[in-house]
């Protein structure tokens, strides 16, 4: 796949291409329909296949206290969008210029001049333009004005559920982390470097991994069964995530307890893919109490991902 950061650094002579426009917050099963619909026309018609998205997030810029928290870091966006076999991304700098640039303008400057458009793919919720004006009715008038072919992508729904990044973080700030998997199409997961911890874990007999994450989401405060991936290990995990209310830590942390591993890993890059939660966090009164939960907790995970055939 082919980066380009902005407009400005598309080589002359780029098109034509079949282009995807959209945030693709996640990645999920809806963009990948549109995504998936533009590798194959591309492929078909022996052209180049791009993604133009954006970075940050629109309501960064523009209304700050009404912009979402996103459901991934860039790396991750960029490497799912990769995953999906598009041939180039182009990632553009969203800002207040850019904002006053109307639709019509941006289908003709960049669509059109610079990426060489033959077809373009949305989904039928786009708005992009001066004021959002730059709707799916506006951009059949652009298209047929500009001679490409525009190509709506319908809602994909999972369990009767339209699959949407804005559903997809409810699910998670729920803690549900298995509903947000069934609308993505893979497991939510957090990836980050491994730091040192206070080793209370390793004080009980449960060492574990105490991971920062690169995004700012996280789940509902809670244990976790999840996988942990590190380069050369794939394990399952039970994961804290939240406070520690027995020691009275209070900041959330993220520290994943890797079934069968003992080795060191402050400063390994680490992935944790959430498969259920099992439970809120606790007050214990006691440490041994606390011991007794862990085990149980493990138990708990093992058993979530021996039984769950699409995280094997």
């Amino acid at each position: 796949m082919r980066l380009y950061r902005g407009f400005g650094g598309l080589p002359s002579g780029f098109g034509p291409a079949v282009v995807a426009m959209g945030n693709f917050d996640g990645v999920h099963l809806g963009h990948r329909q549109v995504l998936g619909a533009t590798i194959e026309s591309a492929r078909s018609r022996g052209v180049t296949a791009a993604a133009v998205t954006f970075h940050p997030h629109p309501l960064r810029i523009l209304a700050p206290e009404r912009a979402p928290v996103l459901i991934q870091s860039l790396p991750d966006r960029l490497a799912c969008l990769e995953s999906t076999g598009i041939d180039a991304v182009i990632l553009v700098p969203f800002s207040r210029v850019l904002a006053e640039v109307t639709a019509e303008a941006f289908v003709e400057e960049f669509l059109v001049r610079r990426l060489g458009c033959i077809e373009l793919h949305v989904g039928g919720d786009a708005r992009f333009g001066k004021g959002r004006a730059g709707d799916v009715a506006l951009l059949q008038r652009l298209a047929d004005i500009h001679g490409f072919d525009l190509m709506i992508s319908d809602a994909v729904k999972a369990d009767g559920i339209r699959s949407s990044s804005s559903e997809i973080r409810r699910r998670l700030l729920a803690g549900n982390v298995a509903g947000a998997r069934t609308l993505l199409g893979r497991p939510f997961s957090l990836v980050g470097e491994v730091v040192t911890g206070a080793a209370r874990g390793r004080a009980m007999g449960f060492p574990t991994a105490n991971l920062l994450p690169d995004s700012a989401m996280l789940p509902a405060p809670g244990v976790y069964a999840a996988i942990g991936l590190v380069p050369g290990f794939r394990l399952p995990a039970a994961v804290h995530l939240g406070p520690i209310p027995t020691f009275d830590v209070t900041p959330p942390v993220v520290e994943a307890h890797l079934v069968g591993f003992d080795g060191y890993l402050p400063g390994v890059r680490m992935r944790l893919d959430f498969v259920q939660r099992l439970r809120g966090v606790i007050r214990f009164d006691c440490v041994e109490a606390l011991q007794q939960q862990i085990v149980k907790d493990i138990s708990d995970t093992l058993q979530y991902i021996e039984n769950d055939e699409g995280i094997r």
